[in-house]
């Protein structure tokens, strides 16, 4: 057994129940498939305390193949069983997201429900890959399951550069918990049906001499302009901009940079987790999730969220606005990111920039 971190903080790891899970979905060329959660003993409980912050763990060894897919319906919770087969150990990423979109093209995602929990598994080998008498998963792209609690259907992304990702449409933005099964290998994650756990309210707004206004949390501190343009600094306590540093010192920063979109927009040498291409207030714009390699101002190992937005030109000089929250060890990272994607939502343009 392995013992592996639940929201950047703890996890619980559980040996198997064999009452614990669904029988196999329905596999095919269909489009959706539905199972059905067998009787379960009363004993059964989720996999571990539910938080609705990120989940995230690394895989070890040779990437490991994607076998089967389940879902099971437990009253209280529902749960969804990713099996595998191999001689590495898959990680996974989980978290919730405001804007679901397929790895590689960016392109959207249709799922269904009020919140999505985006899932991902890592250190994932094609099923070209796969090891000799083992069958990779060949299941619905989309399935659900009979009374489930809270999960409206689990949709299947796509599996690119050893990231297979999967969205659950819930009925809100519900706590949730992780862990990794043994004999077999298994991720679990567990749906409660607990109390949706609200993010906080962008209720304050700023418009920034340079260009753009955004939406930031009511309890947020903002920069008031002396050393660095106003509206561009965000933290979740009270801070001061030194004069003449990089120094970062609110974990939502924003700036424009006088360079073309398209270089900006690409990345370093960096581990790039995902993705994404989007547009905000009509502009191209870029999501990109990565980890650093030890270049710039960022030692290695260190995971950026950035949004990159193509603005218009200024006296034939290209801008480019960037956004980005950085998982610097005194930051809340994962509680960051999820206010970086929802006010980047909230982002306008009123000068027309």
């Amino acid at each position: 057994m392995r013992l592996l971190p639940i929201g950047l903080c703890a996890a619980v790891l559980l040996t198997a129940c064999g009452t614990d899970e669904a029988p196999p979905a329905g596999a095919g060329s269909t489009t959706s498939a539905t199972t059905t959660a067998p009787d379960v003993e009363e004993a059964v409980e989720p996999v571990g305390e539910g938080s609705a912050d990120e989940s995230v763990a690394a895989g070890d060894g040779p990437p490991v193949t994607l076998t089967d897919v389940r879902l099971a319906a437990h009253g209280e919770f529902d749960r969804v069983v990713f099996e595998l087969a191999g001689e590495g150990e898959a990680g996974w990423r989980v978290a919730y997201t405001g804007d679901p979109r397929a790895q590689g093209s960016g392109a959207p995602v249709e799922v269904p429900g009020d919140a999505v929990l985006g899932i991902t598994l890592t250190n994932i080998a094609l099923p070209g890959d796969a090891p000799q008498d083992v069958a990779a998963w060949e299941g619905a792209s989309r399935l659900t399951v009979a009374d489930a609690a809270v999960l409206d259907a689990l949709v299947e992304d796509t599996l690119f550069e050893g990231r297979y990702t999967f969205f659950a449409g819930l009925d809100a933005r519900r706590p949730f918990a992780v862990a990794a099964l043994d004999e077999p290998q298994r991720i679990v994650v567990d749906l409660l049906a607990e109390e949706p756990v609200e993010p906080e309210a962008l209720a304050e707004r700023c418009e920034s001499p340079a260009g753009f206004a955004v939406s930031y949390p009511e309890a947020w501190s903002v920069n008031a302009g002396t050393e660095v343009p106003a509206c561009t600094r965000f933290a979740p306590d009270s801070f001061t901009v030194p004069p003449a540093s990089d120094a970062r010192v609110a974990p939502v920063s924003v700036r424009v940079e006088g360079i073309p979109f398209d270089r900006v927009a690409t990345t370093g040498s960096g581990e790039v987790l995902s993705r994404g291409e989007t547009t905000i207030d009509g502009r191209p714009a870029v999501r990109i999730e990565q980890v650093t390699a030890g270049e710039g101002l960022w030692p290695g190992g260190v995971p950026i969220t950035s949004y990159v937005v193509d603005l218009a030109a200024e006296d034939g000089e290209p801008r480019t606005l960037v956004l980005d929250t950085v998982g610097l060890p005194r930051f809340d990272y994962p509680r960051n990111v999820d206010v970086l994607d929802r006010m980047v939502a909230t982002l306008t343009f009123p000068g027309g920039s």
